[in-house]
């Protein structure tokens, strides 16, 4: 959890892409196509042509099918490293996503240069990473996703309908800070915990408890990184049972204790 953790951006021109299963992550992506084809799998086959643009949440399955002559960009970002959660007005589009409305958005002629250049400008600042990048990168972000909101049409409301898992991700992303457990997440998505355990680890690769806890997690790094907060402190505001066990748990997830992760990308930022 870095900068290249708290946002990060690719840029690509393939002339053919073969298929790649990407599953799920837990940062949130902006696909923009400006030029090419892209045949892509995320809530059922979708085609981005030129000018157009793709939202994934944070743990929605998706996987690449084919491509060709494509000049791609992709974010990825932690919103809550970022102080952005989905119930900002700039990430609402993710959680209507997430609840069933259309991924894939078209990108109005006049606006996609300016969006480009939003973009290679964020490319800039990233790979300059100076000491205040945090907040210039985080400005750009938000004018990009300004510019996402504007191309999303108003009524793209949930109209693919939900399942258990989608109820489920948005009920931990709504809940995950509280110590919910998988028998609260089977009791608010009105299932069985071993029928939602087993259809959760299919369609996201991550059982309820591991899901979780990447969250709990990340939320705890956009701490360590952001604030001068105790770690003490940081475990009962996140809801840990105790220090010991968190510690044990970020170092299995990034390699180090959290004080030493604090102290190394506090001096990067």
């Amino acid at each position: 959890m870095h900068s290249q953790h708290t946002i990060s951006i690719t840029h690509h021109i393939i002339d053919k892409i073969t298929p790649e299963v990407h599953g799920s992550q837990t940062e949130y992506l902006v696909v923009i196509v400006k030029s090419g084809h892209l045949k892509m799998h995320h809530k059922g086959l979708i085609e981005l042509q030129p000018n157009m643009g793709l939202l994934i949440p944070s743990g929605a399955a998706h996987s690449i099918l084919e491509g060709e002559n494509l000049d791609i960009w992709t974010i990825s970002f932690c919103p809550s490293c970022l102080q952005l959660n989905e119930n900002s007005p700039l990430m609402h589009s993710f959680r209507k996503v997430r609840l069933g409305a259309h991924p894939f958005f078209r990108i109005n002629e006049q606006r996609i240069g300016y969006l480009i250049t939003l973009l290679e400008e964020l490319q800039k600042e990233l790979e300059t990473a100076q000491s205040d990048y945090t907040e210039i990168v985080k400005s750009i972000l938000i004018l990009v996703l300004y510019e996402v909101k504007k191309s999303i049409p108003e009524d793209n409301d949930t109209s693919n309908g939900t399942n258990k898992v989608i109820e489920a991700l948005d009920f931990i992303q709504n809940h995950y800070l509280s110590g919910i457990s998988l028998k609260d997440v089977a009791t608010a998505t009105h299932t069985s915990p071993s029928h939602l355990a087993t259809l959760f680890k299919k369609n996201t690769g991550y059982s309820i408890g591991e899901w979780i806890i990447k969250g709990r997690l990340t939320e705890a790094c956009s701490h360590l990184l952001h604030s001068s907060m105790p770690i003490s402190l940081i475990v009962e505001k996140l809801g840990w049972s105790d220090q010991t066990h968190f510690i044990r748990q970020f170092k299995k997830a990034y390699g180090i204790t959290p004080a030493a992760w604090r102290r190394k990308y506090q001096k990067i930022t």
